[in-house]
């Protein structure tokens, strides 16, 4: 177990227990409410991400986040992992409030951040195996595609008309993945520009050399392009 998963583990018990053993209502001001900007709500961003709605709601949320944080946070580091966790779940309330301006039903639940740090691990290691129900094996990154490919259904399909803030589930999913896809995976990054380099140096046919050439005889090296000169600087240096 890492700090970071500890201190999130801890910070979302800690706050069921004040509201539903202790009753203390921190959904009355900690929920994510649609319209949160216009009364600039802005700790609602933070605040919903540690309040549930039962118990049931917060044990399937931190046991995502109890098997697939500790190996993302050693491998992000802790405060990356952290700035994950948040930045997921931000980003996912901010998505599903722009989903839902036509309700003044609120969010509250862990799921966006926690789709967040799974995203991230699918990122992370893409080829490892996961359990549903603790029987499936299945690949992180095939999970991944199917929940969100779900998510993404459910949320056209249904809009703000859910009771799952599925948008939520969504935007924290895909940001997790690209999050971690370029803090943890240079490689990743080293891939797509080796990628564009290579289509960038496309070999240039001779028929392409000779059609810039008759332009520029006729209307003057002006009237080509930056992307025509270029062609021309690279036959000249290939050649």
């Amino acid at each position: 177990m890492t700090f970071g998963v500890q201190f999130l583990l801890l910070a979302n018990i800690t706050a069921y227990v004040i509201e539903h053993i202790l009753g203390f209502p921190l959904s009355f001001f900690g929920a994510l409410y649609p319209d949160w900007w216009a009364s600039l709500s802005v700790w609602q961003l933070i605040s919903y991400q540690f309040l549930h709605q039962n118990f049931m709601h917060l044990f399937s949320n931190m046991l995502g986040l109890f098997f697939l944080g500790p190996e993302t946070e050693r491998t992000l580091g802790t405060n990356r992992f952290l700035l994950l966790y948040f930045f997921s779940g931000i980003l996912g309330g901010i998505g599903w409030a722009l989903l839902s301006l036509e309700n003044n039903i609120p969010c509250i639940g862990a799921s966006g951040s926690v789709f967040g740090v799974l995203g991230a691990y699918a990122a992370l290691y893409p080829n490892a195996r996961l359990y549903i129900y603790g029987l499936f094996p299945i690949k992180a990154w095939a999970l991944v595609l199917a929940l969100g490919t779900y998510e993404f259904v459910s949320t056209v399909r249904h809009g703000s008309g859910s009771q799952i803030a599925n948008g939520a589930h969504l935007c924290g999913v895909i940001v997790g993945y690209i999050y971690a896809a370029i803090i943890g995976r240079p490689d990743l990054l080293q891939k797509a520009k080796n990628r564009f380099a290579r289509k960038k140096r496309r070999p240039v046919s001779r028929a392409e050399i000779d059609r810039i050439l008759d332009k520029a005889a006729q209307h003057g090296i002006h009237s080509l392009t930056r992307a025509e000169r270029e062609l021309l600087k690279r036959a000249g240096g290939s050649g």
